[in-house]
């Protein structure tokens, strides 16, 4: 337990520290002034600290487990809860989430988490306000497990197509194809690069557009999500993104794995099924962006998370000079490799750079200096993305879909 003193203790130490400074030279009747804010100083500093006694918080039932922005039930129990007012800071990593004022020894408790992650709320504070308001005496909680934010489930299914359409975009027909079976699943409106051999014609004709037959898989496809975790501000959008799509792809019977490529290095095998499922996705909840300047490549990498014959899908803003350099190293490999990430978007480090030398010289509000930074920015880009295109890399651009809609999602090859 730890007490700290309140802003009107530290005025009502000041001030009797004047009037004794004053009564010194003026005599005991200044002196006599600054007796009541004397005699609360006193009791600030002397006033006995009683325990909190027995204290428990912990989540409510089926309340460990979440999604962004689901309300989650904590519940706090006090052994006494005296006359003196309560209240309870929960904070994790430094940043307070909620403060709620407690009136009974067992409190349920709504807090949103609106952010994705994995809390643990270490850190959150029990608070008694002591007499006169002068001190407050603080407990520091915590959980004793974590609770498990995931990311919204979104549909990613336009995404995860144009990938699996690749395989027949190419001069060759790749051996890692994941060929249809015959078990019948399901229908789903015919995309680009679907091949029309299994149209169902009932509901084409119902709804006037192409409808395929959707069938399970009979040759699984190997595929490594590696997650691009350098600085950026993109960072939570792609791993939201990484998370969808290996939802997406398990759930179409393929083997996935996932390379966490950035400041530090981690991997989880390919593999199939919902508990490879449950592993990736509660191993992007620890995902952090750790600055660094070591050089990073592939070979750090063991041959069990990235097969040799291991079709890649990159989840990147392409912002960091490593990525690509990975990427190239993929191809020289012999990976097919799929880039997916707002790539074309405006505000990576390279960008902020660009903008702040234009801004030393024109003054921070010249509009024209971010325009001519957006420009530069978009011919980089541009250049990157032929060097990629000479490589036979396929670069997604996720931006398109908020801009242009689903229909017009495109990719360079």
């Amino acid at each position: 337990m730890q007490r700290r003193y309140t802003v009107r203790f530290q005025l009502l130490l000041l001030g009797a520290w004047t009037t004794l400074l004053l009564g010194a030279f003026s005599g005991p009747a200044v002196a006599a002034v600054g007796a009541p804010m004397i005699i609360l100083v006193a009791l600030g500093l002397l006033w006995p600290r009683t325990s909190f006694g027995t204290t428990n918080l912990s989540t409510a039932n089926d309340s460990s487990i979440c999604f962004e922005g689901d309300v989650v039930l904590l519940r706090l129990r006090l052994d006494q809860l005296n006359s003196q007012r309560h209240r309870l800071e929960i904070r994790n990593e430094q940043m307070v989430v909620g403060v709620y004022k407690l009136r009974s020894s067992e409190e349920t408790l709504e807090v949103s988490l609106p952010v994705f992650g994995s809390y643990w709320l270490a850190g959150s504070l029990l608070i008694r306000e002591g007499h006169f308001g002068l001190f407050e005496d603080c407990l520091e909680l915590g959980l004793s497990e974590p609770i498990k934010v995931f990311p919204l489930i979104e549909d990613v299914t336009p995404l995860a197509r144009m990938v699996k359409a690749q395989f027949a975009l190419g001069r060759h027909r790749s051996s890692q194809q994941s060929h249809a079976g015959l078990e019948y699943i399901d229908v789903r409106e015919a995309g680009p690069g679907d091949p029309l051999t299994d149209v169902n014609w009932k509901t084409t004709a119902r709804t006037g557009s192409i409808w395929l037959n959707q069938r399970s898989s009979e040759l699984p496809l190997d595929l490594v999500i590696m997650l691009d975790t350098f600085p950026s501000a993109a960072l939570n959008s792609l791993t939201k993104l990484a998370s969808n799509l290996a939802r997406a792809q398990l759930r179409n019977f393929d083997r996935v794995g996932l390379v966490v490529f950035g400041g530090t290095i981690g991997w989880i095998p390919p593999a199939s099924g919902r508990f490879q499922e449950r592993l990736i996705s509660e191993r992007l909840l620890l995902i952090r962006s750790y600055p660094t300047a070591a050089d990073k490549r592939i070979d750090l990498i063991p041959r069990r998370a990235l097969p040799r014959m291991a079709t890649v899908m990159v989840v990147s803003a392409l912002y960091d000079r490593r990525i690509i350099q990975a990427i190239k190293d993929l191809r020289f490999a012999g990976h097919q490799v799929v880039v997916i990430g707002p790539v074309m978007a405006f505000g990576g480090s390279n960008d902020m750079h660009a903008l702040d030398a234009g801004n030393s010289e024109s003054g921070p509000g010249d509009p024209n200096v971010r325009s001519r930074a957006r420009r530069l920015n978009m011919l980089i880009r541009r250049q990157l993305l032929a060097d990629l295109a000479g490589l036979n890399v396929t670069v997604i651009d996720t931006d398109l879909q908020s801009t242009r809609g689903q229909g017009d999602l495109s990719h360079v090859d």
